[in-house]
């Protein structure tokens, strides 16, 4: 079950393992149980982190996009979406989308932030024409297609050539298994 978690859902599993660890070894002086707990605990926290600032900055250049009047860096904004995008995809578990989902209208005031600061110099202005409760929900931060609204149709992927998660440690684990048996 464990071994399962940890590969779908490693912020999860790094929570729930903290938590076995202060529940069983508490009494045992043999380890520093509450700093070893601590650290598993914050290995998922830098994930959960890592996330929370991508969507940061997906918030602020779908603002930029959608407030501001300077077109020259509506293709950079775009491409910066999908580069987030791809490192979310690499991080995110079932968990940490929850997680995310829930502060939301937080992290809306930090992309509102960014996305006014980005424009300070060019458009003073931009920061009174954003919204000031987050006008985008989890489906528009992740499927909104930039790239269509700018007329570029790539088609869907192949399932061959969609981004892999979590898996990959599954993988690593049984080779490195079958290489210490040879």
């Amino acid at each position: 079950m464990e071994a399962d978690l940890y590969d779908e859902d490693f912020y999860a599993w790094t929570q729930q393992q903290a938590k076995a660890l202060r529940a069983h070894f508490g009494g045992d002086n043999r380890l520093d149980v509450e700093h070893l707990a601590e650290e598993v605990e914050d290995l998922g926290k830098s994930e959960l982190h890592a996330i929370e600032s991508f969507v940061v900055q997906i918030i602020a250049h779908l603002l930029k996009l959608d407030y501001s009047g300077h077109a020259a860096p509506r293709p950079h904004w775009r491409a910066e979406i999908l580069n987030f995008r791809q490192n979310i995809e690499r991080k995110i578990t079932p968990s940490i989308r929850r997680t995310v989902e829930r502060e939301l209208k937080e992290l809306y005031h930090g992309g509102r932030q960014v996305a006014a600061a980005g424009a300070l110099v060019h458009e003073p202005d931009l920061i009174r024409r954003l919204p000031k409760s987050c006008p985008y929900d989890w489906d528009t931060i992740w499927h909104r297609d930039v790239l269509a609204e700018a007329g570029v149709d790539l088609g869907e992927p192949a399932e061959t050539d969609k981004p892999r998660r979590r898996g990959l440690r599954r993988e690593k684990r049984a080779r490195d298994s079958r290489s210490e048996k040879k």
